[in-house]
Formats: C-alpha cells, sequence, structure tokens
C-alpha cells in the first residue's frame, strides 16, 4: 500500500476515537483502520521542520561566509580552495552521517547536506574569480544545477531536484537558449522529460510544477531570440493542453493512489491557467495582430510547441477510451487541445481569426467551470468561471468602441447577474449540506 501522508494519518488518528465513541465506526473496524494506516506509530519530523533546519543552515553559512569575506582577499588561492573544499566536505559528510548514516537527525542532515550544495554552488563564482577565469554567465548556473540534480539523484532529496529545476530552467535554460535557440529548447525538453520521471518517482507535485512552469522559460527565450516573442504565446497554449490532457492517460495511475490523483490534479490547474495566461492576450485584436504566422510556421516555433501537442494529442487519444475519466475534466482537456489547434489557424489566418478563437475558447472554458461547480457544488470551480467570464466581459467592453451609457448598462447588468448567481449558489450548496443523506 502506498504511504499515506502525513495530514491524513494525524486527522485519522484525532476522528477514529470520536466516530467509535459516537458509535459510526465498529471498535473492530477502528481497530483495522489503526493497523491498516500504522497509527500506533510515531510521526517522522514534518516538511515544516525540514524547512526551519533549512533555514537555520543558511543563515549559519552565511555567517561563516561573512567571517571568511572578512579576511578573504588576504588568504592565497591554496587557502581559499581549501575553505572552500573542506566546508563542502564537511557539510556533506555531517549531513550524511546525520541522515543517511546513524538517522539520528535526518530533517537536520538533511538541510546540511543541502547546505552542501549550496556551497558547491557559491565555490563555483569563487573559483572563477580566483583564477580569473571567464566565459558564458549561465555556464556557472548550468555546472551547479548539475551538481544539485546529482545530489537528488544520489541523495533522492527532493529539495535538490526543486532546486535543480529551478536553475536549470529559471537562470541556466534561458541563458544557454538565448544564445542557442535550437540547442535551448532541445535542452529544455530533455531535461523535462527526465525530471518528470524523477517528480513520479517522488510522487511530488511540487517538483511538477516547478517542471511545468519552468519548461516554458527557456522555450520562450529562445523563441524571444529568433524574434518572435508574441508566437510564444501558441507554445505556451501547446504546453497547456499537454498538461490539462496528461491526467487523461494516467487515469489509472491516479485512481489507484492518493499521490497520482494529486499530481494529476497538479497538471490539470497548471496547464489550465497557462491556457489563460496564453488565451487572454490574443483575445486582443492588436495582441493577435502582432502574433499573426505571415510565412508559415517558423522551425523554432515548431520545435518549441510540437513535442507538447503531440504529447496531449497521444494523452486525449487515451483518456477518451476510458470510461473512469471525468467527463467534465475529459471536456475541459478537449477544450484545451482544441482551442490550442485554433489558435495557431487562426494565427496563420489574421488577427480576428485568432482573437475571436481565443474569446470563444476562454468563454467555454469559462461555461465547463461554472457547469463544474454547479454539478458538485464546488465553490472553486464556479467562482473560477464567473471570474474569467466577468473578465472576458470587462476586457472586451473596454476594447469596443461604443457610448459609455451602453457600456455602463452593460456593467451593471454583469453585476446583477453575478450576485443572483452567486446567492442562488451558496443557497443551493447550503441545502446540500442541511439535506438528510439517504443510506
Amino acid at each position: 500500500m502506498e504511504q499515506t501522508s502525513r495530514r491524513f494519518r494525524e486527522g485519522l488518528r484525532r476522528e477514529l476515537p470520536r466516530w467509535t465513541a459516537d458509535g459510526l465506526v465498529s471498535p473492530d473496524a477502528a481497530a483495522a483502520l489503526h493497523a491498516r494506516y500504522r497509527l500506533g506509530e510515531p510521526e517522522a519530523d514534518g516538511p515544516s521542520l525540514l524547512a526551519v533546519y533549512v533555514l537555520g543552515a543558511l543563515l549559519v553559512g552565511a555567517g561563516v561566509v561573512s567571517l571568511v569575506a572578512w579576511h578573504w582577499q588576504a588568504l592565497p588561492a591554496a587557502g581559499k580552495l581549501g575553505i572552500l573544499g573542506g566546508a563542502l566536505l564537511a557539510c556533506h559528510a555531517a549531513g550524511f552521517t546525520l541522515w543517511k548514516g546513524t538517522g539520528r537527525a535526518p530533517r537536520l542532515g538533511h538541510a546540511v547536506a543541502l547546505l552542501g550544495t549550496l556551497v558547491f554552488g557559491a565555490s563555483i563564482g569563487l573559483a572563477a574569480q580566483i583564477f580569473h577565469l571567464s566565459g558564458a554567465w549561465w555556464s556557472g548556473f548550468a555546472l551547479f544545477a548539475a551538481g544539485a540534480l546529482a545530489a537528488g539523484l544520489l541523495y533522492r532529496s527532493l529539495p535538490h531536484l526543486l532546486l535543480a529545476a529551478a536553475l536549470a530552467f529559471g537562470i541556466a535554460g534561458p541563458g544557454f537558449a538565448g544564445v542557442h535557440p535550437l540547442g535551448g529548447v532541445a535542452a529544455a525538453w530533455g531535461l523535462a522529460a527526465l525530471l518528470a520521471a524523477l517528480a513520479w518517482r517522488e510522487r511530488s507535485r511540487a517538483l511538477a510544477v516547478v517542471i511545468a512552469l519552468g519548461l516554458a522559460v527557456p522555450l520562450v527565450a529562445a523563441l524571444a531570440e529568433a524574434r518572435l516573442e508574441a508566437q510564444s504565446l501558441l507554445a505556451i497554449a501547446c504546453l497547456a493542453a499537454m498538461l490539462a490532457a496528461a491526467p487523461l492517460a494516467a487515469a489509472p495511475f491516479a485512481a489507484r493512489s492518493d499521490t497520482g490523483a494529486r499530481l494529476a490534479g497538479a497538471a490539470r490547474v497548471t496547464g489550465r491557467l497557462g491556457f489563460y495566461l496564453a488565451a487572454y492576450p490574443l483575445s486582443f485584436h492588436e495582441l493577435a495582430r502582432s502574433a499573426r504566422l505571415l510565412d508559415g510556421v517558423p522551425a523554432l516555433l515548431l520545435a518549441a510547441a510540437l513535442p507538447a501537442l503531440l504529447l496531449a494529442a497521444a494523452a486525449l487519444a487515451t483518456g477518451l477510451r476510458r470510461p473512469e475519466v471525468d467527463s467534465l475534466a475529459r471536456g475541459e482537456a478537449l477544450l484545451v487541445g482544441a482551442a490550442a489547434i485554433g489558435l495557431g489557424l487562426g494565427l496563420s489566418l489574421d488577427d480576428k481569426g485568432a482573437a475571436a478563437v481565443a474569446n470563444l475558447s476562454l468563454a467555454l472554458l469559462a461555461a465547463g467551470r461554472i457547469a463544474r461547480g454547479l454539478s458538485s457544488l464546488v465553490r472553486g470551480p464556479f467562482w473560477e468561471g464567473i471570474a474569467i467570464a466577468g473578465l472576458l466581459v470587462i476586457s472586451r467592453s473596454l476594447e469596443l468602441e461604443t457610448h459609455l451609457w451602453l457600456k455602463g448598462a452593460a456593467f451593471i447588468a454583469c453585476g446583477a447577474a453575478v450576485i443572483v448567481g452567486g446567492v442562488a449558489f451558496e443557497r443551493q450548496r447550503a441545502r446540500a449540506a442541511t439535506a438528510p443523506h439517504v443510506g
């Protein structure tokens, strides 16, 4: 059985005695739940304590660095290298001993090992300064990211993997892609594939979201270098389609584990937000005009967007054959995938076609979120759809050249509709909460 979350175990440990006392759960069932989820075992230190240890280690490291910097210029090169190498080895040795060796303080050891990796990153820059080395500014961050990735693989450490992903996608990736656009696109997709496999192994939503958001950064940098800044919105839309459709292909894994469901949910939310980010600017005629593909689809844009679009198509084709997939989630993924293709076709025609597709897709997605909220009586989807619909109405009203009194009347009507609809929705939620449940 997959390890359950700490929060779930703590909640079950707190509520199970109450359920037994109220007769909701029999003593035998309570004993079975207690054994199944190992509620008698003490909980290990949680992620919050790891964050405290990391912060403390960083402060201690900053203090040591300040003391060393006091006489840094007076030290010979060998002394400087000795201090850097000694600090690096000491941190990793102490961290490994506390974490993996004796196991007496795993969270503290984890934090100290992470501090050692940060020392490694600082040593790269200081070593270049000592020996007066020069090169591309992003190469040091790429080496730092490689070291963090190696430590993440060796230790199976999520903080190291997050650090590697942030450095690679956020700093080194844009720098490399800005000089070598096509190579940067290929490197970004290759790194994303590796880190996605590690995110699944570590069952980490945070790493999955960092990959999803970070992948767009070097792709956009490469397109900007080729003077395709406006067309990068199409690449983001294709990435959004891939993320929205990915949970459909992974539906069996998500259904079998709580972690799979959480990873799928994170991908779906990130994809939907990414689509908003891409489609909303293209809903304006002027911005859509600047993004037009007048001479066909550039090869670099194709290299950046096609892998995402192919993965989205494969995930959609796989998910459509699975009856266990929620119909609204399937429709949402289909809409985002079709809208990404529609945006590309609209950009190849004229600005009005692209803007019309963007407005229509945003309106349909907003309607879908409202429908999901109404069917499940969950506030999040309902108010998300209302917010997107309201933003569209306001944007188009401001863009439209007409009388101010007509715009004012439209705003008043929309505001009244939001109030009436919101009140009706909240009343329906209240009635559902107080209605008796039939066993």
